[in-house]
């Protein structure tokens, strides 16, 4: 996969590129200025500040529209236990694994997720909606690290359905019948 396969994170990663840094660093959240973010990006987009040793997912700043749309549950606000709450052990493990690689590389990191669900109607073939995932870092300078330490991530996210009728994903909180499977994580270039 590269980016130009998927329109809405090549914007999100040059958009990202652009964006002024130390020379040390990352760029920082706080120099972020919402109005330029591309508006094909921000719809798809997280904004979630990270802090403890296992990367937990500490507080959602921002989800936009089709991610809202796609998932019941997500209010900005919400924080790492609550999230947890919604989702289940292995999804979490999964986001946890994510966070720590975009630290460890402290470079945008891509990934794409399968969700098999049970078809929408009695006889429909299964519905499959694929996630694909740029996690891009962010310095929070008011975190341990400033500068140079990843303190937030942006993370664009597109959903697409093999069945045009799919409303909400039924992940949060998980439902009998959902199989999800995680591709390996890359660095896109």
């Amino acid at each position: 996969m590269t980016l130009d396969d998927n329109p809405v994170l090549r914007a999100a990663h040059d958009f990202w590129r652009g964006l002024p840094a130390p020379p040390a660093g990352i760029p920082d959240i706080r120099q972020l200025d919402a109005a330029a973010i591309p508006r094909d990006v921000l719809p798809h987009l997280i904004v979630a500040e990270i802090t403890n040793a296992d990367f937990a997912l500490s507080r959602l700043r921002l989800a936009g529209a089709e991610i809202t749309r796609w998932f019941r549950e997500l209010p900005e606000g919400m924080d790492a236990v609550a999230y947890g709450s919604l989702t289940t052990p292995a999804y979490m493990q999964h986001m946890r694994d994510l966070l720590a690689e975009l630290v460890r590389h402290r470079r945008p990191v891509y990934c794409r997720s399968l969700y098999t669900l049970p078809g929408l109607t009695t006889g429909d073939p299964p519905n499959t909606v694929t996630a694909e995932r740029l996690v891009l870092p962010m310095a929070h300078s008011s975190s341990p690290g400033g500068a140079s330490a990843v303190g937030c991530v942006m993370l664009v996210e597109t959903l697409t359905a093999s069945d045009f009728r799919a409303g909400p994903l039924r992940i949060l909180p998980p439902e009998p019948g959902v199989d999800v499977r995680h591709g390996p994580f890359r660095l896109p270039v």
